[in-house]
């Protein structure tokens, strides 16, 4: 079966989901080589699952997991046909804006990826002031750490990273996690 570009393979197997009663296997009609790696950066590191060995990326969105990988194939739970149809065109949308970052800014390398998925919220809290201001909104430096990880929020949040005293922070966390990293969390 056909669902937009994806050849589509449906399966009523079970899904860790009881509300979910069906899995879709969809084919890309081109591979996703270095999309895979964008994928894996665009989301924050709670959201997004690299695995090197599979070429592959989970993602934690849309109320599921759906894993994507470099051979183009898509894989997730769905309810019915008309969720996995929705489910589907999101995922092109996604692709499709990976496509784009992978031919503007270039795909990040594998070790980019995995120092990404090795960031926490402790380690972003280091290049924070930590004084706790509160010019941000948040009440403490900890808890905007916490919500630029989990992308609701960006280094550009904190208006003390402006000033020339804190600058050196985001500095070493540029030259630590590189160009591409810190692009995404600003």
């Amino acid at each position: 079966m056909k669902i937009g570009e994806f050849e589509v393979n449906v399966t009523s197997s079970k899904c860790p989901m009881p509300q979910f009663s069906i899995t879709i296997e969809a084919k890309a009609p081109r591979s996703l080589k270095g999309i895979i790696e964008v994928l894996a950066i665009k989301y924050p590191p709670s959201k997004a699952i690299y695995f090197k060995e599979q070429r592959s990326v989970t993602l934690r969105i849309f109320n599921r997991m759906i894993g994507i990988y470099e051979n183009g194939l898509v894989t997730f739970c769905a309810e019915n046909l008309d969720d996995a149809r929705k489910v589907l065109k999101k995922v092109k949308e996604i692709i499709d804006e990976a496509r784009i970052i992978a031919s503007t800014i270039g795909s990040p390398s594998v070790e980019e990826v995995e120092k990404w998925n090795k960031l926490n919220t402790l380690e972003l809290y280091n290049y924070l002031p930590k004084i706790n201001c509160g010019e941000c909104g948040e009440a403490t430096c900890m808890a905007l750490a916490a919500k630029i990880l989990s992308g609701e929020r960006k280094l550009t949040d904190c208006p003390l990273l402006q000033r020339e005293e804190y600058r050196k922070l985001i500095n070493k966390f540029r030259e630590k996690y590189g160009d591409k990293i810190f692009a995404i969390l600003s």
